[in-house]
């Protein structure tokens, strides 16, 4: 029988020191090679997947079994140390030259940045999910050079900012391409992206863009999403609960101010009737103290209808990390905003998650399925936001909300803006579905080092319906007289609906071949690819009047006769085809060159020409390289220049044919036939916008903190789409019966020059105590080269030779308060006191429409600047973001009258008789057609929307690792932040983003939060 003792004992000798070192409790410090903490570095038992990230202080606690701990963390080399005979470390990382400030994403593919020439700008996801803006697009203001990101409302689901990038170049689309993973013009767009799925943000505003051709025109954003990585999973969740309010609401005229306005308006209307037509005295005292709140109210609408604030929130959970094989991050998040009406049912409500999964199916193969989905649920009362708040600026204050018993009054015009919000009249329902799958590959191929193929292909999905329920109800008067409430129904008797639904889907192809080789100093990298897309659209509508009844809203339940039922649809497609090459080369990344070029294939434009060819190149020299340089002040220093030809295609498809509708009706005998009609010629010319780019920039790293990067470029725009009416003469009857166009195609002769420059310089200090500061300004301005304008015209009122969206006003030079100032200046025919006073521009002794004149400036900012600070001190960590606009001005006319209340600012500061050194015109019946108003408009409405603003700012405290690891936390982040918190602005009545004439518009919010990350 065999004795097992023995081998029982040697297998116990030999298993339990392993045992015991399995369970070691290692600690240590990771540093920098100035030995300082370097926060977030992966500490890892090499091998497997086990790890921690080291704290604030850079130190780290882990139960290790193995051989040896692999350190990493961006930016500097990684290492390896051994585990054997030690339990505490001090690690210490060195800066990687190689690496020299990381990888930026480009257009295809990835570069090193200290081999980039074009002009691209990036930011990362981690720091946009510190704006506790829901919409991403609200978050990059103020952290580009070179970006224009204006938010003109705040409607919860439709508060998306308007980008672009270095201005604005073109009286066509300015849209900016957005590419989502790779994908151009992804269904879904960036703005509703949730921001703690965003790895990074990349601006191409140069040849840069260049490779995505006759898109690129107005510039490219690039969205990567984030990917898990190797290690163990890390859960991550995250909460905010947020306060928003109106940026700047305007201060509104209260009872009393507006009973006297109302007398003067009367007065000068008829001034043998005295100042006391419409109220009197008494009244007006009345209105002034309370006395009789009744019959004499003094309504602030504002506070009738709007809350002092109204609730946001935020959920996201994720997961990720993976093996040497597969890497996994998948998360799930969902998004509540209220509107702040008060009852309103204004809501948004989104869901959304994301899976992105990484293989190495083989060392040479490697595969990745990326899944995305979102559900966006829109609702709102049956009148839109601008008519909400039109009535709210416009509705009478000497008129009660509500009476007494309940009962809402006709607000003005029967339009009571507290039951506007409500849903009296119905809702709203705006849904939309949205799905993004993209399927990767790439292989190593064996028989070349260095060549690969991949390709990936992307299908995109949306559905969006709206269904507008439009009920009546009723609004009262009280008629002091008989002591009686009058009942009013507002809009039509019974019900009616309008519903539609639009389905969208994009498919989209691309394989690529790229080479990447280094041939000692030399080194190579290329590509060549080739890529189809497909984009579809359907919409159905359909609408019913006269519902029986208002609780069946659907569509085959309203009134049957013909005039109740309307039905209309349409439908498109649009195919792109594109070769693209892209080649770089450097020697010792120190001589730069890059090369691409891309041919566009789009069947918009006619079958002959539908092919254009897009070039680009730009070169580098880091003369920081040279042996001869060698001053320690400089670390790195890079001239750069590059040259491109890019399209912008974005426009209506079919004008190259000619364009028929069914409109008039023939009859034949007894009978009526429907005819088609010709509607638009057709311009077998058509073709794409052309944009010739040219930047010259240097980038510079000095004293080891500083980071300088300074840019001039230039842009002509030609072959902008634009029709000749204003020189074809009336007389020849080329003219369009059917709307305000001419039968006459728009034709490509339209352009445009811009140009400006842009600089940036940032400092950062690492430490116990962590710091940095970078500031960015950009200044732009366009030019009209051509457009076709009417012959005659004064050189001082032509659009060519001016800046775009500029406006054509009288000039005010003051206001008429004598009759001697009547008497002794020109004035338009009925002018009188009070009014504005008109500069003669011409001279000729005379008001005319001659006298008009361009403005130099308009609601495009040509400067607009940023500045973000970031710190971190032990557990705390700060960041701010200020961005500001000047060199823009913005038209806005309120109205105002008998047809509406005025804004204090013009109330408080009219001239009147018993006021002649008023700053403001006197008051007429109605604004819009007032002299010194809408009748002919002049800059003194025109208003200077220059701003400075504190766009975001967040502390946050994380709790020690020594505190939650007895929860089994690895993080815990708490943090309060806010957005739009304070702007220093000279416009006292609107948030100097709108851009709304009247004033008419849901208004930007400010938005504090309260948060938590916690990581497990």
């Amino acid at each position: 029988m065999v004795n097992f003792k023995p081998i029982l004992l040697h297998v116990l000798v030999w298993i339990l020191p392993l045992f015991v070192h399995g369970q070691q409790q290692l600690t240590g410090r990771v540093l920098n090679d100035a030995n300082e903490p370097i926060a977030g570095a992966s500490v890892f038992v090499k091998g497997t997947t086990q790890g921690v990230t080291t704290d604030a202080s850079g130190s780290f606690q882990l139960a290790a079994q193995g051989d040896s701990l692999s350190v990493t963390f961006i930016g500097y080399k990684p290492q390896t140390v051994a585990i054997v005979g030690q339990t505490n470390f001090t690690i210490l990382l060195e800066t990687d030259d190689q690496f020299l400030e990381d990888v930026v994403v480009v257009g295809y593919g990835t570069q090193n940045r200290a081999t980039v020439t074009g002009s691209i700008s990036e930011v990362k996801g981690d720091d946009l999910i510190k704006s506790p803006q829901p919409n991403l697009s609200n978050s990059l203001a103020g952290r580009f050079s070179g970006l224009v990101a204006t938010n003109r409302g705040g409607e919860p689901g439709y508060d998306g900012s308007q980008l672009r990038i270095r201005g604005a170049s073109t009286t066509g689309n300015t849209d900016i391409l957005i590419v989502v993973d790779g994908v151009p013009g992804q269904v879904g767009g960036l703005e509703r992206l949730d921001p703690n799925d965003i790895e990074s943000v990349t601006i191409l505003k140069d040849a840069a863009a260049a490779v995505y051709g006759s898109r690129a025109a107005n510039g490219v954003i690039l969205v990567t999403t984030r990917k898990g990585k190797q290690g163990k999973p890390t859960v991550s969740y995250s909460f905010n609960q947020g306060f928003s309010s109106p940026t700047r609401l305007p201060t509104m005229a209260d009872a009393a101010t507006y009973a006297e306005i109302r007398n003067e308006i009367d007065y000068y209307n008829n001034p043998a009737g005295g100042m006391n037509q419409f109220y009197s005295e008494d009244d007006i005292q009345k209105f002034r103290d309370g006395s009789d709140p009744f019959r004499f109210p003094n309504t602030d609408w504002q506070k009738e209808v709007l809350s002092e604030t109204a609730l946001q929130n935020q959920h996201n959970l994720s997961v990720s990390g993976g093996t040497e094989r597969t890497r996994y991050f998948v998360s799930a998040g969902t998004l509540m905003q209220d509107g702040i009406f008060k009852d309103g049912v204004t809501k948004y409500n989104q869901y959304n998650f994301r899976s992105n999964i990484d293989m190495d199916v083989t060392d040479r193969f490697k595969a990745g399925l990326s899944v995305a989905g979102r559900e966006e649920k829109r609702k709102f009362p049956t009148v839109g936001a601008g008519e909400i708040f039109r009535n709210i600026y416009r509705a009478y204050p000497t008129i009660l909300s509500r009476y007494e018993n309940g009962y809402p009054s006709t607000g003005i015009e029967n339009n009571n803006p507290v039951m506007m919000v409500t849903d009296a009249g119905g809702t709203n329902l705006n849904p939309k579905l949205v799905f993004n799958g993209i399927l990767r590959a790439s292989y190593d191929l064996p028989f070349v080092d260095g060549l690969m193929l991949d390709g990936f292909l992307a299908i995109d999905k949306s559905q969006e319906s709206g269904k507008n329920f439009i009920t009546p109800y009723l609004v009262y008067n009280y008629d002091v007289s008989s002591d009686q409430y009058e009942s009013r129904n507002v809009g039509e008797t019974k019900a009616q609906l309008q519903q539609f639904q639009e389905n969208t889907s994009l498919m989209t192809a691309n394989i690529k071949l790229n080479y990447e080789q280094s041939f000692g100093d030399h080194n190579v990298k290329a590509f060549a690819a080739y890529e189809q897309s497909e984009r579809t659209l359907s919409r159905l509508e359909a609408g019913r009047r006269n519902f029986p009844t208002s609780l069946t809203p659907e569509i085959s339940q309203g009134g049957t006769a013909l005039e109740d039922r309307t039905n209309a649809g349409l439908s498109w497609r649009e195919s792109r085809v594109s070769f693209i090459t892209r080649a770089n080369y450097d020697y010792k990344q120190r001589y730069l060159l890059e090369a691409q070029l891309r041919i566009d294939g789009s069947s918009i434009f006619p079958p002959e020409s539908r092919f254009g060819y897009f070039p680009g190149v730009s070169v580098g020299w880091r003369m920081s390289e040279e042996d001869w340089f060698n001053t320690r002040l400089i670390n790195d220093l890079k001239l750069r220049a590059s040259y491109g030809e890019l399209g912008g295609d974005n426009i209506s498809a079919n004008q190259f044919v000619n364009n028929y509708i069914f409109n008039n009706a023939y009859t034949i005998g007894n009978s009526i036939y429907p005819g088609v009609d010709l509607y638009k010629l057709a311009n077998p010319a058509i073709t794409w916008e052309v944009s010739k780019k040219t930047d010259v920039g240097l980038n510079a790293r000095f004293l080891d903190k500083f980071d300088l990067e300074f840019v001039y470029f230039n842009e002509k725009r030609s072959n902008i789409l634009l029709p000749r009416n204003a020189s074809i003469p009336g007389v020849i009857g080329i003219s369009n019966p059917y709307d305000a166009e001419t039968l006459v195609p728009a034709e490509n002769i339209g352009r445009v020059d811009n140009n400006g420059i842009e600089a940036t310089l940032g400092y950062q200090h690492r430490g116990n105590f962590n710091f940095g500061v970078a500031g960015n300004v950009t200044y732009v301005k366009s030019n009209v080269v051509f457009r076709d304008e009417a012959p005659g015209i004064p050189d001082w009122q032509k659009e060519t030779g001016n800046p775009l969206n500029t406006y054509l006003l009288y000039r005010s030079i003051g206001i008429f308060r004598t009759q001697e100032d009547l008497d002794n200046y020109p004035h338009v025919q009925g002018a009188g006191l009070g009014d504005l006073i008109f500069e003669d521009y011409n001279q000729d002794g005379e008001i005319t429409a001659d006298d008009m004149v361009r403005t130099n400036l308009g609601n495009i900012p040509q400067l607009t600047f940023g500045l973000t600070l970031n710190a971190s001190y032990k557990n705390f960590d700060l960041s701010t973001v200020f961005s500001g606009q000047g060199r823009s001005r913005q038209y806005i006319l309120s109205e105002a009258g008998t047809v509406g209340n005025f804004y204090s600012t013009w109330a408080e500061n009219r001239w009147s008789p018993n006021n002649v050194d008023g700053t403001y015109p006197k008051v007429n019946e109605r604004a819009s057609s007032a002299i010194s108003g809408g009748l002919f408009r002049n800059d003194f409405w025109l208003f200077n929307t220059a701003f400075i603003r504190l766009k975001n700012i967040e502390l946050g405290y994380t709790i020690p690792t020594s505190v939650i690891e007895r929860i089994g936390l690895n993080r815990v982040r708490l943090y309060a932040n806010g957005f739009n918190v304070f702007t220093i602005t000279g416009l006292k009545n609107f948030d100097p983003e709108g851009d709304n004439e009247s004033g008419h518009f849901y208004p930007q919010q400010r938005i504090f939060n309260l948060g938590i990350n916690i990581g497990f």
